[in-house]
């Protein structure tokens, strides 16, 4: 490759805020300078590649390894929230039953209260309160009981059995193997 056809990129040229704080604060990561420096760099270090001092050298010139540790943070920290979310889900779950039952509870005692008054109904400044006749629900004691005609069969496709198929090289109709998006992984020391 002739030095025409390379872009003229300069290390020099990338443009860096004046601290370290304003690096930090911004939250902009300039991709193709990232990209441009990478290239000018991987060109000059050829055969000698060496990972240590692209990183280095890509450091010094654009905030690439800044961008890098703030995203491994911002992402520690949304791991963190989600799983303190979790906790509160779990948390608001176990309320919302607590309050359920509480509901029905106090239902019982206002039906209580309305049975020992021999009354169906009562008007108060709060709310009225009627007794209403329990529903009608269906309990199935013995569901080999019941006939053919008043079940239901749900079927759905074996993927366990469908991808080893497919890995083993068998034409599976209407299915197909698909990659997923590559991911990222971190590991914090």
């Amino acid at each position: 490759m002739d030095d025409q056809s390379m872009p003229q990129v300069r290390l020099d040229d990338a443009r860096r805020p004046h601290n370290r704080m304003e690096r930090m604060m911004n939250t902009h990561a300039n991709i193709p300078l990232i990209e441009q420096v990478s290239a000018v760099l991987s060109e000059m270090l050829g055969e000698d590649f060496d990972a240590e001092t692209f990183w280095d050298t890509l450091d010094g010139e654009t905030d690439a390894m800044d961008i890098i540790g703030r995203l491994i943070r911002e992402r520690g920290e949304a791991k963190a929230y989600e799983a303190a979310a979790g906790a509160m889900a779990d948390e608001y779950a176990m309320r919302k039953k607590r309050m359920a039952e509480r509901q029905k509870a106090i239902a019982k005692a206002l039906g209580q209260v309305l049975d020992a008054a021999g009354q169906r109904k009562v008007t108060h400044p709060l709310g009225t309160v009627s007794r209403t006749s329990g529903r009608l629900s269906l309990r199935i004691m013995d569901e080999a009981e019941i006939p053919s005609q008043l079940t239901v069969t749900t079927t759905k496709p074996d993927n366990a059995a469908i991808k080893k198929a497919i890995e083993a090289g068998e034409a599976i109709p209407g299915a197909e193997l698909v990659r997923g998006e590559d991911g990222v992984t971190v590991r914090v020391k």
